[in-house]
């Protein structure tokens, strides 16, 4: 039981540690036009986002038989399922400790030397008055501003290759919680620190207006090394645990 809720909380600050969510958070709630409300669509989608993430994560575990004593679970079906959850880990832990190590700037889509992925350039040329609406530049009505904020967030957390595998791994560990109460107090604990990223942008803005751009600054500079390292022992750990109940649990053993 304490393993379970130790991996699931490794899952959650992961998530919590994690700098994409709370800098393109900080970004988003300097909007010059409506701060407050993009802050709080922000937060509201990047909450939706874990929730389905998560969800995801839950159906793939009882898809699979986890938390019950079916023969699936305990066959390759469950087997497979844990291998994959290990390995995204762990290539996501590896990935962080990588991006330490070279001291990788962490992604900010304000500044105006930022490199969009291949996939938004390849969207950007497929699609130009879309992602053009999708622009943290542009300048828009504030309902679309609004519209987009809510949009990153949920794609932030519930999209995003380096936070949708993590919620997954939290989803399929919490079915492996057998007793419901303490199941239910998995899922709140694990929910309660993850969103607490997507949260403290609108909370500095409900609080001291105007401070996001100077708490950005700071936090990237402590956030670029020491926050990537702990990450990465997190996801590591984790993906080691799950890749361990993954052989214990092999057919055929």
């Amino acid at each position: 039981m304490s393993s379970h809720f130790a991996v699931l909380a490794s899952l959650a600050l992961a998530i919590f540690l994690s700098p994409e969510t709370l800098v393109l958070g900080l970004v988003i709630a300097g909007d010059k036009k409506a701060p407050r409300l993009t802050a709080l669509a922000f937060a509201a989608g990047a909450i939706l986002g874990i929730a389905l993430a998560t969800g995801i994560g839950l159906w793939i575990a009882h898809a699979s038989g986890a938390g019950t004593a079916t023969p699936t679970h305990h066959g390759w079906p469950g087997f497979i399922v844990r291998v994959v959850i290990a390995g995204a880990l762990l290539a996501i832990g590896f990935g962080r400790a990588v991006n330490a190590m070279r001291h990788k700037p962490i992604a900010d889509i304000s500044e105006s030397e930022h490199k969009p992925s291949r996939l938004r350039a390849s969207l950007t040329e497929r699609f130009p008055g879309v992602m053009r609406q999708l622009d943290i530049g542009a300048d828009l009505p504030v309902s679309h501003r609004v519209a987009r904020a809510g949009l990153a967030g949920f794609a932030m957390c519930g999209l995003h290759p380096k936070v949708f595998p993590i919620a997954i791994a939290a989803g399929h560990q919490i079915v492996q919680i057998s007793d419901r109460p303490f199941r239910t107090l998995g899922i709140v604990m694990f929910a309660v620190i993850a969103v607490i990223p997507a949260l403290v942008p609108a909370v500095i803005e409900l609080v001291n207006p105007g401070a996001t751009v100077r708490i950005k600054e700071g936090y990237e500079r402590i956030m670029k090394v020491h926050g990537r390292w702990i990450t990465a022992v997190l996801l590591l750990g984790a993906g080691a645990f799950v890749g361990f109940d993954a052989w214990r649990e092999m057919p055929g053993r």
